[in-house]
C-alpha cells in the first residue's frame, strides 16, 4: 500500500512539475526522464551545462520514447563508476528505443553527438 502511494505521488508530482513548465505530453503510466545538454570542450574548466528548454524521454519498462532529432546519436548507459555498460547507435529520426531486459539498476543515460551530449538518469 505504501509503495503504491509513493508511486502515485511521484507520478502526480512529475505531472504537476511538467504542467508548470508547459509540457503535459508524457503519459501517467510512464516515468519521465528529464534531459540536460552538456557541451564538450567549451571551456578549460570542463563541460559546460547549457540551459535550453527542458525536454524529456519517457520510460515504460525497457522502452524509451523521445522526440525525433535530425542528427545521429550514440545511446550510452553508464554505471555509478562512469563505465559504459551498454551502447547502441541511434539514427536520426528515431523516436523509440527498446533496451535489453537484462539491464538492472541505476544508470546515467547519455545521448552522445559530436560536440555535445544529453544526460539523464534511468532506473530499471
Amino acid at each position: 500500500m505504501k509503495k503504491e502511494f509513493l508511486s502515485v505521488f511521484k507520478k502526480v508530482t512529475m505531472v504537476a512539475l511538467l504542467m508548470t513548465m508547459g509540457d503535459v505530453s508524457p503519459l501517467m503510466a510512464q516515468e519521465c526522464i528529464p534531459m540536460q545538454v552538456i557541451l564538450n570542450g567549451a571551456s578549460s574548466d570542463g563541460p559546460t551545462y547549457a540551459p535550453p528548454r527542458p525536454w524529456y524521454i519517457t520510460q515504460d519498462d525497457y522502452t524509451l520514447t523521445m522526440p525525433a532529432f535530425e542528427v545521429d546519436f550514440t545511446l550510452e548507459l553508464r554505471d555509478e563508476d562512469g563505465a559504459v555498460v551498454y551502447s547502441t547507435f541511434v539514427p536520426a529520426g528515431t523516436t523509440m528505443i527498446v533496451l535489453p531486459s537484462t539491464l538492472s539498476g541505476d544508470f546515467e543515460l547519455r545521448l552522445v553527438a559530436d560536440t555535445y551530449y544529453y544526460r539523464g538518469y534511468i532506473c530499471f
